[in-house]
């Protein structure tokens, strides 16, 4: 019997460190997503010149704010329109280039991002890796409490479109958990949208 009793004991205690483990890695992956799905929401306030308001707690545009964390004119990259010369601005650094989260592929199989062109995973590469943008660098955005946060980062894809006013953008999110990646292997979250700024003038 105290044999017996000792294995259910060994047996309980195992699944219980087992269920704590599933439930822990549910809420980084969680926590991860939700962090990865904030940074895609911060390219897009990046995009449309956004930024966190301490005051209001609430986002404004950029130029009602006297100091912002916002790209200013002189980086040359603060998403021109077609007619402020937006594509000049993007391919002087090169055909394929990214800088400061901001990345441009000229060739239309990058632009495809199929696998083995330029622009396919991307991201991944150490010649894009470190060009990324981090979550509120440019808008301030709060962490609001995730520690997934710290890490989210972005890079946004500017695609040409010759019939179109503004290019159409192509963002990729990427948010680690909060655990050690050498400890506990890491919980990593991709996410990729796209946003079009191009507001609509004209319903059929």
């Amino acid at each position: 019997m105290l044999l017996l009793s000792a294995l259910l004991a060994v047996g309980g205690a195992r699944m219980a460190q087992l269920f704590e483990s599933v439930a822990g890695n549910q809420r980084e992956h969680q926590r991860a997503f939700e962090a990865a799905e904030a940074a895609l929401l911060d390219a897009e306030r990046d995009i449309r010149q956004l930024a966190f308001a301490s005051t209001s707690k609430t986002y404004v545009a950029c130029s009602a704010l006297s100091t912002s964390r916002c790209r200013k004119a002189e980086d040359g990259r603060v998403f021109p329109d077609r007619e402020t010369g937006w594509v000049t601005a993007y391919v002087n650094d090169g055909p394929n280039s990214c800088e400061r989260g901001i990345c441009y592929f000229a060739a239309i199989d990058s632009v495809a991002a199929a696998r083995g062109s330029e622009a396919y995973r991307f991201w991944t590469r150490d010649a894009y890796a470190s060009k990324h943008a981090s979550y509120g660098q440019f808008t301030g955005a709060p962490s609001a409490g995730n520690p997934a946060l710290a890490g989210a980062r972005y890079w946004i894809e500017v695609i040409d479109r010759k019939n179109s006013k503004y290019p159409l953008y192509r963002i990729t999110a990427v948010a680690t958990g909060a655990r050690s990646a050498s400890t506990a292997g890491g919980t990593q979250v991709e996410l990729q949208m796209s946003f079009d700024p191009d507001p609509v003038t004209k319903v059929n």
